[in-house]
């Protein structure tokens, strides 16, 4: 009796330590993790704001955030393997993801995109690329709110059980985003100057929303400089309609930006369409609430 006493102790000191070091999924009964990968740093930041906090779910950002917007970018043998590792892949989409299609198809044919700027009235552009229709959605606060529910759309319909906490998460980043939205819609209001240059065609979508004109670009299009005769021509166009700024990026050498403004005689500042910087929650709204500061600073109010 005591020999089989002893002996189904020893059995349960044996199996303990093998039953503790199972994953947790095994040990549980839990689903396995819904692994999201974002393409570039505001759909990653999008994502964490809807799938921050839930268990179970992996959140990575595919491109560096260093690198700006990925209009040309071509995928590496690093970024395949994310894909391959990923059930969704959430994407801005109408073109800025060039990639998509069937590269990402090759690495997972089983990954589910999202273009999350299918929600977006979409402005039409001159350049031949994109489809022609102005991929930079995100700038406008306006707009994140419409992908940030495509975001909460895309990880409810992947993980159901999860709806209600993505819900959560969604309703309290859009009403900070909408609160974003109305101080710009306030300081618009006020705004006594409604011309500007911007570097490209980055912040087409916000000037809509704020009734600002661009009247020109340093690069009307992506990555080609402008000549001589062009930039003097962006000068004479900036003196024609009394343009009050030129507004460079983070991202980019202010050294052309920085020529046009002084030839035309007009303040040089920083807006930031958030391409590049931190990987934080806040990211975002940090770099939405310093651009507006400098866009009361430039086109002044009443």
């Amino acid at each position: 009796m005591r020999r089989a006493v002893w002996f189904a102790i020893a059995l349960l000191l044996f199996a303990g330590p093998g039953r503790a070091g199972r994953p947790a999924v095994e040990r549980t009964g839990a689903k396995p993790v819904l692994r999201v990968l974002a393409s570039f740093l505001p759909m990653y930041v999008f994502t964490r704001n809807v799938a921050g906090g839930v268990p179970g779910v992996t959140v990575d950002l595919m491109l560096p955030a260093s690198l700006g917007c990925p209009h040309d970018y071509a995928l590496t043998p690093g970024d395949m393997k994310k894909i391959a590792a990923a059930d969704l892949f959430i994407a801005n989409g109408r073109g800025m993801e060039e990639f998509l299609g069937p590269p990402v198809a090759r690495a997972n044919p089983k990954i589910t995109i999202v273009e999350t700027a299918s929600r977006v009235p979409p402005i039409r552009t001159r350049e031949g690329g994109h489809g022609g229709v102005n991929p930079h959605t995100w700038v406008s606060p306006r707009n994140a709110i419409l992908q940030v529910r495509a975001v909460e759309k895309a990880l409810s319909a992947a993980s159901p059980a999860n709806a209600d906490a993505f819900r959560r998460n969604a309703d309290a980043y859009a009403a900070r985003l909408a609160a974003l939205a109305a101080e710009y819609d306030a300081a618009a209001q006020r705004f006594r100057h409604r011309s500007v240059v911007t570097f490209h065609n980055v912040f087409d979508y916000f000037a809509r929303d704020a009734g600002i004109t661009v009247v020109g670009r340093i690069e009307e299009t992506a990555g080609q400089e402008p000549s001589a005769g062009e930039i003097q021509a962006l000068v004479r166009r900036i003196r024609e309609t009394q343009a009050s700024a030129v507004f460079a990026e983070p991202q980019y050498s202010d050294r052309l930006a920085a020529i046009v403004a002084g030839e035309a005689g007009v303040p040089l500042r920083i807006l930031d369409p958030l391409a590049t910087g931190a990987a934080e929650p806040a990211a975002y709204e940090a770099a939405m609430r310093k651009n507006l500061a400098t866009l009361i600073e430039v086109l002044g109010s009443r």
